[in-house]
């Protein structure tokens, strides 16, 4: 080979060498990047996941409370005293705490990204079952279908789970057009010949989505005082929307700070709640409130006990995914895992 072709063969040597060690850099430095931004995602996601697990843990603890000793303070002749005002005040304070915990990782929008490995999914999914037990009520509105059908020996056998579901909707919003206020029990307020109207909508619906043959007015009317207890249910949902602007009315900004925002304090709490219809809503899950009778009646009873499982499975795993260090002790999760597992059994849940 000539002297020419080696200098060409060695400045090609050269430039593939140095070609092979930038990528080399390239690399090197996109593996740094992206181990430190996944640390970055790891941090970010435990600055809301700790207070998130508080949050839940102390609500958790008052539910269990509620739930075993039959909280005479959430009875409606309760006496009206202070300490029963706080026990009170404060069971509201500690839901609308961690609905704002959970919206300020909603709104911080690098928590999320936390969520991306198949461990972490699992607390996004515990989130958002938490989520739906505090806001879906479809089940409520298909079993007052049900049994107003049982009561007029309307067949809906054949009907599928997707119209019984629309036909509870329907139903919802015919009972909304003579109660104003969307308070359910007031139906029971409402005037005789109010009552029958009412009713005999409902029914007509009914007997129009199944096919079947209306009733007189007569018919219906023998039966209208049932049919009301049956419209009348106590229930609170707490819809996805009001939860967001629950958790928007909890929370603050913060300034050079690690987390950007904070949840007010019961004192700040308290002077808000007065006056704040969002916050007031969560007010309705637990007044006046008989926690020993949980039946179709009020739906508040088994709500809060399926909260309180949702709540256990939150706390769970959380505490799987905190890696370095315990955030609950063994003893407590035990004792709460432990009443969660009995209420499952109780309600026919999935272990």
């Amino acid at each position: 080979m000539t002297e020419t072709g080696l200098t060409v063969l060695n400045s090609i040597i050269s430039a593939g060498i140095g070609a092979i060690s930038a990528l080399a850099v390239v690399l090197i430095e996109g593996r740094r990047e992206k181990k430190k931004e996944k640390q970055n995602e790891y941090d970010t996601y435990k600055k809301y996941s700790k207070p998130i697990m508080f949050a839940a843990e102390t609500l958790a603890w008052r539910i269990n409370e509620i739930l075993t000793f039959n909280a005479a303070f959430l009875l409606p002749d309760a006496p009206e005293n202070g300490f029963f005002k706080y026990k009170f005040d404060s069971t509201v304070y500690r839901l609308c705490a961690l609905i704002g915990w959970i919206r300020a990782a909603q709104k911080e929008h690098s928590y999320l990204e936390g969520f991306g490995n198949t461990k972490n999914a699992k607390v996004r999914e515990s989130i958002i079952s938490l989520q739906k037990v505090l806001a879906d009520g479809s089940q409520v509105e298909v079993s007052i279908i049900e049994e107003l059908s049982k009561l007029y020996n309307i067949p809906i056998k054949e009907l599928s789970d997707k119209v019984r579901s629309e036909i509870g909707v329907e139903c919802e919003r015919i009972v909304f057009k003579y109660i104003p206020d969307q308070v359910k029990k007031n139906v029971a307020l409402l005037k005789d010949k109010e009552q029958l109207k009412l009713v005999n909508e409902v029914i007509d619906l009914i007997c129009e989505k199944t096919q079947s043959t209306k009733l007189e007015k007569k018919e219906i009317k023998k039966k209208l005082d049932i049919a009301i207890d049956e419209i009348a249910r106590e229930f609170c949902w707490i819809y996805r929307d009001w939860q967001n602007a629950i958790g928007d009315e909890m929370l603050i900004k913060l300034n050079d700070s690690y987390r950007y925002y904070d949840v007010i304090g019961f004192s700040a709490f308290m002077d808000k709640n007065a006056e704040n219809v969002w916050l007031q809503k969560v007010n309705n899950l637990f007044a006046n409130l008989d926690i020993s009778i949980d039946n179709r009646f009020d739906s508040r009873v088994g709500q809060i006990k399926d909260i309180y499982i949702a709540l256990i499975n939150l706390i769970q795993e959380l505490n799987n995914s905190i890696e370095d260090e315990q955030a609950i002790s063994s003893n407590s999760l035990d004792k709460l895992s432990q009443y969660s597992a009995e209420l499952k059994k109780q309600r026919g849940k999935v272990l």
